[in-house]
């Protein structure tokens, strides 16, 4: 007999496929390593920092996506909504931090202060650049799989990352392309520093959108007016159910919408009668805005 926090069909090809991803992202990485200092090319450099930067933090997610799985996070009082944030947010800023430290590497190409690669190494860096395109494709694809009509934010956060680094590794392919095949060093230089700062305008602008979805919810943002409105007519319709209201709680952990009423039934009542109109009203809350999380506290006049 399954445990009470077996996993689901949906979970488990979650997990497979960012297990997947990282097993891929590991080998690259050792590869990326022999690479970069083989070649000596920017983009490759900045491609190590960055990749084993989000790595370590790929694998953060990871560890966290499975305790939410085996139910290891009752702790927290309103769910694993902020666990989820958190995570998206460490790896928002860890996008970041990699992009600033291409910059600053582009910036110096660019003034004549960084050394330029041979030919030899930008050839081997588009080897490898072709490699990491594939790999980055291949765990982007399994992850959309895995994803699909699960609504996990954790999921959602690791496919977003996942296809920055499909583009940027593209991006990085025809960057290194270029400066293998031209003739002049500066135009192989200019070529480097200029894909390095496409790829991290492209970071900084999806990290920045990654802060900005999670950080409202990280804040304890309030659901909206809907789902007020939504609890208002699920009261009104089980007014002769309960004798007085007491307080409404609402909030947002995540992607899960939080409910806590509080009513106050007659002293006279049955346990079992009242059992049996919060089952009703927990009933009609998750009809009005499905997968609620309700939590009806009952007291007695």
């Amino acid at each position: 007999m399954a445990g009470p926090h077996a996993l689901t069909e949906h979970q488990h090809a979650q997990e497979q496929s960012i297990r997947f991803a990282l097993v891929l992202d590991c080998g690259m990485l050792a590869a990326l390593i022999a690479t970069a200092l083989l070649s000596g090319a920017l983009t490759i450099v900045a491609e190590l920092v960055r990749g084993t930067m989000v790595l370590t933090l790929e694998a953060f997610a990871f560890v966290m996506m499975r305790r939410i799985h085996r139910g290891r996070t009752v702790a927290f009082e309103f769910g694993s909504g902020k666990i989820e944030q958190t995570a998206n947010l460490l790896l928002a800023g860890g996008m970041l931090f990699g992009a600033g430290w291409i910059a600053l590497g582009a910036v110096d190409l660019l003034a004549g202060h960084g050394g330029v690669a041979s030919p030899g190494g930008y050839a081997l860096g588009c080897l490898f650049a072709a490699a990491n395109t594939w790999e980055n494709a291949v765990a982007w694809d399994a992850m959309r799989r895995a994803e699909r009509g699960t609504g996990s934010v954790i999921m959602k956060g690791q496919l977003h990352v996942r296809l920055v680094k499909v583009i940027s590794s593209l991006l990085v392919l025809t960057a290194l392309t270029i400066a293998t095949l031209a003739s002049d060093p500066l135009v192989s230089a200019w070529a480097d520093a200029g894909g390095a700062l496409v790829v991290t305008a492209f970071i900084t602008q999806s990290a920045v959108g990654m802060i900005r979805a999670g950080l409202p919810d990280l804040l304890d943002q309030s659901v909206n007016e809907d789902f007020q409105i939504a609890i208002n007519r699920v009261l009104a319709r089980h007014f002769d159910d309960y004798d007085r209201l007491d307080r409404v709680r609402t909030r947002r952990a995540g992607h899960v919408v939080h409910a806590e009423v509080a009513v106050a039934f007659r002293a006279d009542l049955t346990i079992a009668e009242v059992n049996r109109r919060i089952d009703a009203m927990k009933a009609s809350l998750d009809e009005e805005i499905p997968g609620v999380d309700v939590s009806v506290i009952a007291a007695s006049c």
